[in-house]
């Protein structure tokens, strides 16, 4: 029998893409696979919809993505876990690829990842590339969807929750420091759900990402010396304006989530 893969789906008010995301990670030709739905305080109809599925339906108040996906993997039984965006779809065949392309790199090898489709407002493929930890520090080029060892993900705490933008990029920063490497597939293995922001959207984007560059700088500034000799002042306002310091290295689960549906017998 092969090992058990976690799919984790952390949600917020998406309930109106969740049914067709639940059914992708219920349609994979591999098996067996457990998943898990962690419900980030929607005021909207997800958890209803969520609980018409044979899967595990956790819920919390809200905290934030990077809560919400630790709070969710402490359910996880499975060998391995992946994290699928509420309004995200997998190919039919995507956790199967992955896992192969995950145990034919070997046991240094913490993830496996693949390319992403575009879909919506947007149809391309986003331009991915073989793992390189230099290139990892001028870029994000891992979508969040990557299926990585459970013990490996545990191992260096899981998500900062100090991060509400580009958590998926410390992470992989954080399992490459830890010792483990990345496999990469050439070729889509999540469909990505591209919405149009409007222009407000734009603009506190603009300041999350100025925001995260002054985190990701201020854990690993001999990884991210590029940037810093960039814009020197730049970050030192940023860090000192922002504090943040006091922001970042939030690791692990923030307590046990609400168990709403198991479709286990007996769940941890």
């Amino acid at each position: 029998m092969k090992p058990l893969i976690s799919v984790v789906i952390a949600n917020y008010n998406y309930g109106h893409f969740l049914a067709e995301t639940i059914a992708s990670a219920l349609a994979q030709t591999y098996s067996p696979v457990e998943i898990i739905f962690i419900d980030d305080g929607s005021t909207d109809d997800s958890l209803a919809i969520a609980r018409r599925y044979p899967i595990t339906v956790l819920a919390q108040h809200n905290q934030g993505v990077s809560a919400a996906r630790n709070n969710g993997a402490q359910y996880a039984r499975g060998e391995y876990v992946l994290f699928l965006d509420s309004d995200d779809l997998l190919y039919p065949d995507s956790l199967a690829v992955l896992q192969q392309r995950l145990e034919a790199a070997g046991p240094s090898a913490g993830f496996a990842y693949g390319q992403l489709q575009y879909f919506g407002e947007k149809d391309t493929v986003f331009a991915s590339h073989p793992f390189d930890p230099r290139a990892l520090s001028r870029e994000n080029y891992i979508q969040t969807s990557a299926l990585i060892r459970l013990h490996a993900f545990r191992s260096v705490g899981g998500f900062d929750r100090g991060f509400d933008l580009r958590e998926d990029w410390e992470l992989f920063i954080r399992l490459w420091h830890g010792g483990w490497s990345g496999a990469f597939l050439p070729r889509p293995v999540i469909k990505y759900r591209k919405h149009r922001p409007k222009a407000v959207v734009r603009a506190q984007g603009k300041l999350r990402k100025q925001l995260s560059d002054a985190k990701l700088i201020t854990l690993y500034p001999r990884f991210f010396w590029r940037k810093l000799a960039a814009h020197p002042l730049r970050y030192v306002i940023h860090r000192t304006r922002w504090k943040v310091r006091r922001l970042v290295g939030q690791h692990g689960p923030t307590g046990p989530a609400t168990l709403v549906q198991s479709p286990h017998p007996r769940h941890p």
